[in-house]
């Protein structure tokens, strides 16, 4: 296939220092969960000024473009997160405590510098699909996409694709694009519980039982669990991530909290998980003479994604970027993505893009080489243009 005859390189490389803007603006005021007030205000009057429309359902929203042949749509998240920047960008975060440590900002910045491009093929009645953009806020583990499917964001949509910049991979170098067909990201859930005893002196621990060793217990039972029995050759992360018990020295606590963090990709593995986290906490209680007080949480399903719009998005980008700058991955993150719903509705692909930051997403220090930003507009163009053709 040849590259795209609409968004040619020069044409999308000329979106530069536009997307460059947008991101440090963004990045600037960053704003966490579902409620992006700042950010949301931004992207619609930035969609208005290039003639558009747009369909808000909370802070999210859509924007229709093109007016024949298949809907593709294209999707970028807004969210921050709760971290205290320290990259000493002269743009860093306004907010402390925030910051976009993701590349959230990156994505909606890209995605406006293609609405831009695809706004002035539509105008000159020359665009050959329909385009959706969607801009979602509450990625970061506040099911937004949710909010936006039940709004009707994916009424009419043929095809659907989604990028993540940052370092996501380890397949992949710096500015290589990498796709994979089928189980590409892993299932988010979450565990919490506390060990309950009586409390009591720490000279004197026959007299109470003790949270704090059956705390203990259970992390190393975790890691036993994780090793010893699934099967190791289908990947499955648990990992116990924050604990909390005791206030001095001398004092068994009554209580001691913890709570983790489910990754998987084979339904069947994740139902494993889903019992036999809580049966093991139920059992390390009875065992201390303790009561559990234990939960789990459906996060996000697992990213899948459809074959057929795979190849040919990677073929797009191929043809977009060059040959040696995509690669097709092998491994699945285990990271988590609610781009996972829309792909349980249409068929679509997801895809990563490495930006060379140095540090990888959520790190406080987390950043993107912006002279790479225009390779993601350009392959969710380019993808686009051939998913419209593909799924017609």
């Amino acid at each position: 296939m040849s590259a795209s005859l609409i968004f040619p390189e020069p044409r999308v490389r000329a979106t530069l220092p536009g997307v460059i803007q947008w991101r440090r603006t963004l990045h600037a005021i960053p704003e966490i969960g579902l409620d992006l007030p700042e950010t949301a205000a931004m992207v619609e009057a930035a969609l208005r000024g290039l003639g558009l429309a747009p369909v808000r359902a909370g802070s999210g929203m859509w924007a229709d473009l093109g007016d024949r042949g298949p809907r593709v749509a294209i999707r970028a998240d807004m969210d921050a997160l709760p971290v205290a920047e320290l990259t000493g960008l002269p743009f860093a975060s306004q907010f402390p405590g925030r910051m976009h440590a993701c590349g959230h900002d990156t994505h909606t910045a890209c995605l406006l510098g293609a609405a831009g491009l695809l706004a002035e093929e539509a105008a000159a009645g020359r665009l050959p699909f329909r385009a959706r953009l969607v801009f979602q806020a509450g990625e970061e583990g506040c099911f937004g996409a949710r909010t936006l499917i039940e709004a009707g964001v994916l009424e009419g949509v043929a095809a659907i694709l989604g990028g993540h910049v940052g370092t996501l991979a380890g397949e992949l170098g710096p500015g290589q694009a990498g796709f994979m067909p089928g189980p590409m990201m892993a299932a988010s859930d979450r565990f919490q519980g506390a060990f309950i005893g009586s409390g009591g002196h720490g000279s004197q621990p026959h007299t109470t039982p003790d949270p704090i060793s059956a705390l203990a217990e259970f992390i190393l039972a975790m890691n036993s669990f994780r090793a010893r029995e699934l099967d190791q050759s289908r990947p499955a992360v648990v990992s116990v991530c924050c604990v909390r018990g005791g206030e001095t020295f001398n004092v068994i606590p009554e209580r001691c909290e913890f709570m983790g963090t489910a990754r998987s990709i084979h339904a069947d593995l994740r139902a494993i998980l889903s019992t036999r986290i809580g049966a093991i906490a139920a059992g390390i209680a009875g065992l201390h003479g303790l009561k559990l007080d234990y939960q789990w949480h459906d996060g996000y399903p697992p990213v899948v994604n459809d074959a057929r719009a795979t190849a040919v998005a990677a073929e797009a980008a191929r043809a977009a970027l060059g040959e040696g700058r995509v690669v097709m991955l092998t491994r699945p993150s285990m990271g988590a993505e609610d781009f996972a719903y829309y792909l349980e509705r249409v068929p679509g692909c997801y895809w990563f893009l490495n930006t060379g930051s140095g540090f990888p997403n959520h790190n406080p220090r987390f950043d993107v080489d912006e002279g790479m930003l225009w390779a993601m507009v350009a392959v969710n163009l380019a993808a686009a243009e051939r998913l419209a053709v593909e799924f017609a």
